[in-house]
């Protein structure tokens, strides 16, 4: 199974192709978002490279959020129009378990990797197989989008929460935890609340996406029924969904922001 893997979560911009689940070509640049000017070139060159075509695509994988409101909305919008165009399966997955996956895969796979890190790391912890992987991006003001999971157990499901609800269910599981994402930017917070467990907080080159996470959770994703309507889970409501509700106070909020923009035009 031949499948497209597109990233645009956050800063970083991750394009790859899988093979059989097996990573084959990858793209990746973690300069500013240009997402929308690089996106396409990317997948060009990297099917180029791997002499596919399009056609070729059996799947179309996609993290869909949370993340980047501009960024979601990009590489969504390009993976309904490929799945569209081609007639494939479109695959959304959790931007979170993606990342928490990849970790979870080099803690079993790559030992070059958990050497290095546990060689690294200032806490008194190191990566194992039992270890709660705890995948977090900054939602400022000491807000975070959040997922925790071990092996195939979701410990936190995806949400928009408080870092510090976040840091106290996470301080009564028994296992070790590996931070990864953007925790590096709440490392004397996290280092506090769990002062008392084996820990280990990937930095930001050990949290980029590298598509193997994507790609294994694509292997068991149930397609999207409804490519058309789909929307990127940004797990709390955009600022122009804040606007619209501030003016239309007391109206039912029974259905998604953008349909009730389209009913109004």
């Amino acid at each position: 199974m031949k499948v497209l893997v597109i990233d645009t979560s956050n800063q970083p911009l991750l394009v790859a192709l899988a093979d059989e689940g097996q990573l084959v070509q990858s793209f990746l640049t973690d300069k500013p978002k240009n997402h929308s000017i690089d996106l396409l070139p990317a997948i060009q060159e990297l099917l180029a490279k791997q002499g596919w075509a399009l056609t070729d695509l059996d799947r179309i994988a996609i993290a869909k959020g949370p993340g980047s409101f501009t960024g979601l909305r990009i590489g969504v919008t390009v993976g309904k129009v490929l799945a569209d165009t081609l007639k494939k399966p479109l695959l959304a997955i959790s931007s979170l378990h993606a990342l928490a996956k990849q970790v979870e895969l080099a803690m079993r796979k790559d030992a070059e990797f958990v050497k290095q890190v546990s060689q690294a790391n200032p806490h008194p912890g190191q990566l194992t197989e039992n270890a709660v992987v705890l995948a977090l991006f900054d939602a400022r003001n000491d807000n975070v989008f959040a997922g925790a999971y071990l092996g195939e157990t979701v410990v936190l499901e995806d949400g928009h929460y408080p870092l510090e609800e976040v840091l106290d269910l996470i301080d009564q599981v028994g296992e070790p935890v590996v931070v990864v994402g953007d925790g590096a930017h709440f490392t004397e917070t996290i280092e506090e609340a769990l002062a008392n467990k084996p820990l280990v907080i990937l930095d930001h080159d050990q949290s980029l996406p590298n598509g193997h996470g994507l790609a294994e959770l694509a292997k068991t994703a149930e397609p999207v029924e409804d490519v058309a309507n789909l929307t990127p889970s940004y797990l709390r409501k955009t600022q122009a969904e804040l606007n619209w509700e501030k003016n239309h106070q007391g109206e039912a909020q029974d259905q998604p922001y953008v349909f009730k923009v389209q009913e109004e035009k």
